[in-house]
């Protein structure tokens, strides 16, 4: 199907595994979305998130901004359909900058302030946090971020790679099939772009795993790994 029509997008998400945490419905089918600011932010995940097992129907508030505050609504503006810890914690992340600014901040600011939140999330539980997830802002920006970790009694690790492919584009051969594909085939000089995903999916490719605790916005295949780094992106309009 795939092959036969011509996909174009800047971001493409897309979320295969087996389930392990709510049931198999198509309320928690991943990637979910929601709109903000008239904004379309989708949100994919794979991990344990403890926090956020919240089968009592309370979702947990992060941002000292949304645990401070005594106005409810604003408080949840954004509950989950089904019942992953999934969707649970990127509704809670949507309250968290919903509670903490009135329209979309610069990327920069985005940026700090994502990697506070997730930092939160993680330091309730360290050990038994897996927090791998890929946050989409509007058509341009896509935020990464890393918590890996194995399950218990598992050996699997689960983390997140990605590959930068750019001109002069070659030849892959995937890790797992024996199938190949001349990228320059397919290709200009003026493409670009980078490939996430739990492990390596090309034996001919450089892929770099992410840090622990690492959160990096790509835009137009470009990695940017901090604050900073994010004005560029933020220059260019890409920011909304």
């Amino acid at each position: 199907f795939l092959g036969n029509i011509s996909i174009q997008t800047l971001n493409m998400m897309a979320h295969i595994r087996y389930p392990t945490h709510g049931e198999v419905n198509l309320a928690n089918v991943h990637p979910f979305s929601r709109e903000m600011w008239g904004i379309n932010w989708v949100f994919s995940h794979n991990g344990d998130i403890p926090m956020f097992k919240c089968d009592d129907g309370n979702l947990p508030l992060i941002g000292s901004e949304s645990k401070n505050s005594t106005d409810e609504k604003r408080q949840q503006s954004y509950f989950p359909v089904g019942n992953t810890d999934s969707e649970a914690l990127f509704c809670a992340i949507l309250n968290a900058l919903k509670e903490k600014f009135d329209t979309l901040p610069s990327l920069p600011i985005l940026h700090g302030t994502l990697q506070d939140l997730l930092n939160e999330v993680v330091d309730d539980s360290p050990q038994s946090t897996i927090l791998n997830c890929l946050i989409s802002c509007g058509p341009h920006v896509l935020f990464v971020y890393s918590w890996p970790g194995s399950r218990a009694g598992s050996s699997v690790w689960n983390g997140l790679h990605y590959t930068v492919r750019e001109y002069p584009f070659g030849k892959c051969r995937l890790q797992d099939l024996d199938y190949e594909i001349d990228f320059g085939k397919i290709t200009d000089q003026n493409d670009r772009v980078a490939i996430i995903a739990t492990k390596p999916l090309t034996k001919d490719e450089e892929w770099t795993e992410l840090n622990r605790g690492e959160l990096i916005l790509f835009d137009e295949g470009v990695p940017h790994k901090s604050p900073a780094s994010c004005v560029e992106v933020e220059l260019q309009g890409h920011g909304l």
